[in-house]
């Protein structure tokens, strides 16, 4: 289990890595695109369709895995934090497997979809450029796989009790043994 931990932790930083280029990437893009076309009335061709179509992508399903394995996602707890910690525990470990299962259909959706338009050659067209968009499709399957594996190991080390998985940011404590005691 620690061997497939380590590969996600390493594939979850090169992915946040490649959606913050595509980040610095837009903006200088957009900068340049508004400065040129101020000043020469000449703005940068396809702006509008590499960033709706390459960096949004990009920086929207990349990162996901990282987000979650430093458990960094938005949670609202209206009714649970009335649990006991021991139920917390069990509703947060059962949570994983219900989060398996909708990113492995997510990945499945987005990867038939992705495969599709690499058949036909997706492109757009934008001021007469034609933009080949289809590998950027393969970002959602990449991120929404590398959750659903992530979250299968988490449903995995609930189940085995082990203490493996806890992210650098604990946020529920899920993998603690004694639940109670956050940082």
């Amino acid at each position: 289990m620690r061997f497939l931990m380590s590969f996600i932790d390493k594939a979850t930083f090169v992915l946040a890595i490649i959606a913050a280029l595509a980040v610095v990437m837009m903006m200088v893009q957009v900068s340049l695109d508004v400065l040129l076309d101020l000043l020469f009335n000449t703005p940068v061709p396809g702006t509008l369709t590499l960033v709706s179509s390459y960096y949004m992508p990009l920086i929207t399903f990349l990162p996901l895995a990282f987000v979650e394995r430093n458990e960094n996602h938005i949670a609202v707890e209206v009714v649970t934090q009335f649990f006991a910690p021991r139920g917390q525990k069990h509703l947060f470990g059962w949570t994983f497997l219900f989060c398996c299962i909708v990113c492995g259909m997510l990945t499945h959706a987005t990867w038939i979809e992705a495969v599709d338009k690499f058949h036909i050659g997706s492109f757009s067209i934008e001021r007469g450029v034609k933009i080949v968009n289809w590998p950027v499709r393969f970002s959602a399957p990449a991120g929404y796989g590398l959750m659903c594996l992530l979250f299968a190991l988490k449903f995995l080390a609930y189940l085995l009790g082990a203490k493996t998985l806890t992210a650098a940011n604990p946020h529920h404590g899920v993998f603690q043994e004694d639940i109670g005691a956050k940082e």
